[in-house]
């Protein structure tokens, strides 16, 4: 022991600094691990979709159907029946010789097999001449040039041509290329990709006034569900914001994802009440205008499972009981029982808040729910709002879906473009109009 002391006397120095140089390495590593989990934060949490965690899933290569498992749906599925449209030709087949030996002697037994086949009719190219005589009024000596109705605008497509060539690029969601490939091999119709990008901007151009109009619309609604995706304009990260309701669609796209474009859209004479995720756009936009706002239980769930349900279970199961609580609140017919389960969820949430800001883990998720304030339980004051915004998120997928096609925009033009025409084809399929017949009467 004596020894031992001597020894730590004579090389205390440098047993600090072999000690300080031990503790700074612990330090680094600690440093490098927190800075790898906020790495990882970026494409693992709550908001990532299930596409892009394909490598964190088992395969399913090598496994077996259950034996004796038949294949198609289940028991009870109701489907889709096919309801058979009017048959327009009965054709006569009949034999001349035997298949089996192929003599002539045959004659029929009386037994007829019928079938039916739907079949189509290749698409021909018409080309029409048309010739417009001009007229001089005896009366003003103004000139006029007959006009017909199957006569463009502009161009030498007719509307039939244009009405397709839109819809197979904002309800087909095709790329240029594709459309022109389908456009010159399927249907015969010679087209360049500057051509089908020139022909769906002059049909924007002509719907312009249909889209105004929504948007008028939109402004007038009751209730409005809000959301917003990224987009890549000209290799610039901007923002697409979606405006709905259950029967229309508004896109707008937006430099910023905050900002005023929710004033902009919404105006600020706009009584409805918003549906929305926990943005903080639409908090200062509710606030300013004395708004109501109903926050996305959706997300907030999605969220708790993330944080919660690992470690925290029993917070997951009591933020779940809230939502039920919530719900059965929201489908009571007295005003007085809603009212009475507003404030019996408040306090619950506020008794969750602060239970979970006891953990140093949970803070941040806890002030997250705080700041939602009593935004998360409009909806059991108001049961004609829904307490997620399913609404908002369903109409905006067509334009994610899009987005992962043709990934970036490349002009002006085609940011207007699709602005218009992703609104217009959203607004009729809600309206359950078919797209195609529409573009080409509204042409």
């Amino acid at each position: 022991m004596k020894m031992l002391k001597i020894y730590l006397k004579k090389n205390k120095e440098e047993l600090i600094k072999e000690l300080i140089k031990k503790d700074k390495a612990i330090k680094d590593k600690d440093k490098f691990i927190e800075k790898l989990e906020k790495e990882l934060k970026k494409y693992k949490n709550a908001n990532t979709p299930s596409s892009a965690n394909k490598h964190l899933k088992s395969t399913t290569q090598g496994l077996r159907a259950k034996k004796g498992a038949k294949c198609g749906a289940p028991k009870g599925h109701k489907g889709n029946t096919f309801i058979w449209p009017d048959i327009n030709k009965i054709i006569d087949v009949i034999a001349k010789k035997c298949n089996q030996c192929f003599g002539l002697n045959i004659e029929p037994t009386g037994y007829v097999k019928e079938r039916k086949v739907i079949c189509m009719i290749m698409p021909k190219i018409i080309i029409k001449k048309y010739r417009q005589y001009e007229y001089r009024c005896l009366d003003c000596n103004t000139l006029t040039l007959a006009n017909h109705k199957d006569i463009p605008d502009k161009g030498i497509y007719d509307k039939n041509i244009q009405s397709l060539v839109n819809y197979l690029k904002f309800k087909g969601r095709m790329p240029f290329a594709n459309v022109v490939d389908m456009m010159n091999n399927v249907f015969n119709t010679p087209m360049t990709e500057p051509t089908a990008l020139e022909i769906t901007r002059r049909t924007s151009n002509k719907l312009e006034l249909q889209y105004n109009e929504i948007e008028e619309e939109i402004k007038k609604s009751n209730q409005v569900n809000a959301d917003e995706t990224s987009q890549s304009i000209m290799g610039e990260n901007q923002w697409v914001w979606a405006f709905c309701n259950s029967l229309l669609s508004l896109f707008k796209i937006n430099k910023q994802r905050g900002g005023d474009i929710v004033e902009k859209t919404l105006g600020k004479d706009f009584k409805g009440k918003l549906i929305v995720d926990g943005w903080s756009t639409y908090t200062v936009y509710s606030k300013k205008y004395d708004i109501l706002l109903q926050r996305c239980w959706a997300h907030l769930l999605r969220e708790g499972k993330f944080e919660l349900e690992k470690d925290f279970p029993h917070f997951y199961k009591w933020l779940n009981d809230i939502y039920i609580m919530a719900k059965k609140g929201k489908n009571y017919k007295q005003k007085k029982r809603r009212e009475n389960m507003h404030h019996k969820c408040k306090e619950e949430l506020k008794r969750l808040i602060a239970s979970m800001k006891a953990h140093n883990k949970l803070r941040t998720f806890a002030n997250k729910i705080e700041n939602g304030d009593d935004n998360w339980l409009t909806a059991i004051l108001y049961p004609e709002l829904p307490l997620d915004n399913n609404l908002g998120e369903r109409s905006i997928r067509p334009w994610v879906i899009m987005r992962k096609i043709i990934g970036c925009i490349r002009s002006d033009i085609g940011k207007k473009n699709y602005e218009i025409m992703m609104s217009l084809t959203s607004t009729w399929e809600k309206q359950e109009k078919n797209i195609f017949h529409t573009i080409q009467h509204s042409l």
